[in-house]
């Protein structure tokens, strides 16, 4: 997934990286709760996120995950040598069998930034496993898409 924004790497990454900012993004979103703590060491940043979500379920999916859930996601960040930004991130949803794993970047670009993430999802449920993960990775993207939207609105509320 790829997004453009009109604000600077610095800007982004500032936003991507505040736990306030962050709070507020996920309850704007629909999402019962959110707890971060950011950690800054060297260039980096390490984020721990709670969230907790409801979401509706297709029935298959309904038999082994419960509609709400507890995430924990572990992000990495790291500077590089050209201003960029990178990262990785872990989501495990507490309890369940499935997780999610991603690699992000953010980019200057003209006079904003682009910033891409590639989302995997795995589910440890024999057989249906794989129908699991598809809808999840969905829910991800979807998931992103309004992280996206939200920050390109953000940012056109706030120059």
């Amino acid at each position: 997934m790829e997004q453009k924004y009109a604000a600077s790497v610095d800007k982004v990454f500032a936003l991507l990286t505040d736990p306030k900012w962050l709070e507020a993004r996920c309850l704007a979103l629909g999402e019962l709760s959110a707890t971060v703590k950011a950690k800054k060491a060297g260039g980096g940043v390490g984020i721990n996120m709670k969230r907790r979500v409801k979401r509706d379920l297709p029935a298959i999916v309904a038999k082994v995950m419960p509609p709400e859930a507890d995430l924990v996601f572990d992000e990495k960040w790291s500077a590089d040598e050209d201003g960029s930004r990178s990262g990785t991130l872990t989501m495990e949803a507490v309890g369940q069998p499935i997780s999610m794993s991603a690699e992000f970047e953010l980019k200057p670009s003209g006079k904003g930034c682009i910033y891409t993430i590639v989302h995997k999802c795995k589910c440890s449920v024999p057989l249906i496993g794989g129908t699991i993960a598809k809808f999840a990775q969905g829910q991800v993207e979807a998931g992103c898409a309004d992280e996206f939207g939200y920050m390109v609105d953000y940012l056109k509320k706030n120059k």
